[in-house]
């Protein structure tokens, strides 16, 4: 016990000192410019998008809601991951390298995979929402209570901080070598930790297992509530009372299904990590975080009939 800490004291202070070089997408070192307009064109979308989706709701007391109070959070969760990779992103296509302190490195790695974390447990808390919107609707009002929104979110919450704390942690706690370049835009996980001296089994393989058991009982879940969801849709004499259930939950599917498509083909990345070469591997880590960071907002701002409404009339008065 006494070796193990003195080896991690002797690792912090050799590190103390130590910066980290994101070298941005590597083998697209000629198109960085090029690469830079379209994650500009999403970060503006990230800023605008999503912090206007959470004035609309914080300000509009119709909005108060379940369904709404759950998109600002959402709003939320994706506004810190966005607004906290792209500006590292951006910096290290526009000026080719970018330094950034050891430290803030694993700050800046657990400022984005906590949010995305986050959102793949809300994503679940809002399936469940509309399963009870539309196969209990007497007994909405009484299911899905405002304590029982804020207690969602704290687990939620709770659930999040317990799989990804451990991720900087551990990769803090390794000792790296004196020059180290991150092949990627940002803290990656995986390319961080291929600049260390010393490899265990826990963080090889920790944020793949983490990946494992947060994914599929989550899209389990979520599965299992537009399942039900589509067959009380089905049982449905009326083709209006149909259409109005498809509607009502089609923002959320649409959703659904971005964030988990963009994070099935990160996950495949992975696994099979030796059949990609490090700019595919670097492209689809970012992709996944900062498309539905982007497109989210503009998803329910054109599919939330409310919501739509609502920005128009903010527009018009500006």
């Amino acid at each position: 016990m006494d070796s193990l800490s003195y080896s991690i004291k002797t690792s912090n202070v050799s590190c103390q000192d130590q910066e980290f070089v994101l070298s941005g997408f590597p083998g697209f070192e000629n198109w960085n410019h090029v690469l830079s307009l379209p994650f500009t064109v999403m970060f503006f979308l990230t800023c605008f998008g999503n912090l206007t989706i959470m004035t609309i709701i914080i300000r509009e007391a119709s909005l108060h809601e379940p369904m709404y109070i759950l998109i600002c959070i959402l709003a939320a969760a994706d506004f810190v991951s966005g607004v906290t990779l792209l500006p590292s992103l951006l910096a290290t296509l526009w000026f080719g390298a970018h330094v950034i302190p050891f430290d803030i490195c694993f700050i800046q790695m657990f400022l984005v995979y906590f949010p995305t974390v986050m959102e793949s447990s809300l994503l679940v808390l809002m399936a469940y929402d509309r399963y009870v919107a539309v196969c209990k609707p007497l007994r909405y009002s009484s299911i899905m209570t405002n304590a029982f929104i804020f207690k969602g979110c704290v687990f939620i919450i709770i659930r999040s901080l317990c799989f990804i704390i451990p991720v900087p942690v551990i990769a803090q706690m390794l000792t790296y070598s004196n020059k180290c370049t991150v092949s990627n835009v940002f803290c990656e996980y995986f390319a961080v930790i291929n600049n260390t001296c010393t490899h265990t089994f826990l963080s090889d393989n920790y944020v793949t297992i983490a990946l494992f058991l947060i994914g599929p009982p989550d899209t389990l879940l979520i599965v299992l509530s537009y399942y039900m969801i589509i067959s009380a849709a089905i049982n449905l004499r009326s083709q209006e009372s149909r259409g109005k259930v498809f509607s009502t939950c089609s923002s959320h599917l649409f959703v659904i299904l971005m964030f988990y498509s963009f994070g099935t083909l990160h996950i495949l990345v992975l696994i099979f990590e030796n059949r990609f070469s490090y700019h595919i591997h670097a492209l689809f880590s970012v992709l996944y975080i900062v498309i539905p960071s982007a497109l989210n907002p503009i998803i329910y701002g054109m599919k939330s009939k409310e919501i739509r409404l609502l920005v128009l009339k903010y527009l018009k008065r500006v």
